[in-house]
């Protein structure tokens, strides 16, 4: 929705002078562009929320518990399963360190996808927010797992900087890959006795096949809808000058853009996903810049459109063949837009299903580290980049998954330049570098 409509009436209520008395609907046109600015902070909150907890997401994968714990206020709390409830932001981190060792860990896959969110923000600075957690863990030689669950979380906004101020997991499944949810099911966490919790479990449910809803932080927005805007007092406030007005209108209509861009960059990339899913390779060239670059498995860099579209054909023929499964699923987008709003960055992860009926059929989790451009308008994909975190048989998982390398060159359908970026896949362990620092610190992991 662009803003433009209001500032239309807006604009012909300034033209004929240059300043206004109460009785000339002032006070009015205040009021409506402070209900206005406060619509657009909170969508732009709205956004920064989505992309902590994703980012919170992304450091649990790679046991960051540091970078993590930094995310939480310092009077926090955090509840996963029936762990029990851990105080503040030092027993956060003592809770996560409890998890494992620092850092990536060969042999250690633990991709935990923040998924589906409902997120409301509210005018006094707390927002609470639902999300979907899938998990894919494995410990070489040893374990591997899949889990689901329910966040219900609460955030908190402290000197302009939103931080989780509660987070709890509502844990629904958890399976070992061998048997699936259909034969073995897992009963939900309990307090540990090596680092017993400030306070006892908040709520007593079990995991699957046992049925427990969890509690929603929402009324049904159909039967029961809620608008901030309308439920909140709204302060006025700012000069009656038109040359002020008009400024104030004009930077919400750049601060509404640029959300209106991280909303576009996130379709674009899920866009990207659909054509990649169908062998959509004329399509999906067709949103790339004419100079874009894709890079993909250390297959090294095509740069232009020709090559880009050479490219696709490393994955298959035009469009899709039967018996071919191709799912490429996109999701936990991280947009950031430079204030310019002529590029943005994406950090996203990609969840792929493969196979040939009849043959094989095998999993692919990765991570996207992109840049999209705005040319004449439009936003473009510029820079595709993916970096794969493993291959796996849909028999076999990861548990004794064979150490390979990601595909490479392809001698026969060579790159324009080399890989960018050397990495290995599980087991071995690495770290995607990140477009973006803490949101909260305002650090970042030295990738070595």
């Amino acid at each position: 929705m662009k803003i433009c409509k209001y500032l239309l009436p807006c604009t012909l209520f300034l033209a004929p002078c240059s300043s206004f008395s109460q009785d000339d609907g002032a006070a009015a046109l205040l009021a409506g562009i402070a209900r206005l600015e406060l619509e657009v902070t909170l969508l732009e909150d709205e956004h920064e929320v989505e992309n902590l907890q994703r980012i919170f997401g992304f450091y649990i994968d790679k046991h960051q518990w540091s970078q993590a714990a930094d995310l939480f206020a310092d009077n926090a709390t955090i509840e996963i399963g029936g762990s029990g409830v851990y105080v503040g932001r030092e027993r956060v981190l003592a809770y996560l360190d409890s998890l494992g060792a620092e850092g990536p860990q060969e042999g250690v896959l633990n991709d935990h996808m923040q998924l589906q969110p409902v997120v409301h923000v509210y005018p006094d600075g707390t927002a609470r927010g639902r999300w979907h957690h899938f998990s894919q863990e494995a410990r070489f030689g040893m374990s591997h797992h899949w889990g689901t669950g329910v966040y219900e979380n609460e955030y908190v906004k402290e000197n302009g900087v939103w931080k989780i101020s509660k987070m709890q997991l509502y844990s629904t499944m958890r399976t070992p890959v061998d048997d699936g949810w259909g034969v073995t099911a897992l009963p939900r966490t309990s307090p540990s006795e090596n680092l017993p919790p400030d306070q006892p479990p908040s709520v007593d449910y079990q995991n699957y096949p046992a049925v427990y809803v969890v509690p929603f932080h929402y009324n049904n927005p159909v039967t029961s809808p809620y608008d901030p805007i309308a439920d909140s007092d709204v302060r006025v406030s700012g000069s009656v000058d038109a040359g002020a007005l008009e400024m104030r209108l004009v930077e919400l209509e750049r601060r509404l853009g640029l959300v209106e861009d991280a909303a576009d960059i996130e379709r674009m990339q899920t866009i990207y996903g659909y054509y990649l899913a169908r062998n959509q390779w004329d399509e999906l060239t067709g949103i790339f810049a004419p100079d874009g670059t894709i890079e993909i498995a250390m297959r090294g860099v095509y740069r232009g459109a020709a090559s880009i579209r050479r490219n696709l054909d490393l994955y298959g023929v035009q469009d899709e063949l039967p018996g071919q499964l191709h799912n490429h699923m996109q999701y936990q987008p991280v947009v950031h837009v430079d204030p310019d709003g002529q590029t943005a960055r994406l950090r996203s992860r990609a969840f792929s299903m493969m196979g040939t009926f009849g043959t094989q059929g095998r999993f692919m989790g990765g991570t996207y580290e992109n840049i999209y451009q705005k040319r004449d308008g439009k936003w473009m994909l510029y820079k595709d980049q993916q970096i794969n975190t493993y291959f796996a048989g849909t028999d076999d998982g990861w548990i004794n998954l064979t150490r390979s390398n990601p595909p490479g060159i392809t001698e026969s359908n060579p790159p324009d330049e080399p890989p960018t970026m050397d990495f290995q896949m599980y087991p071995k362990a690495f770290l995607p570098p990140y477009h973006y620092d803490n949101p909260v610190t305002g650090s970042r992991e030295v990738v070595e």
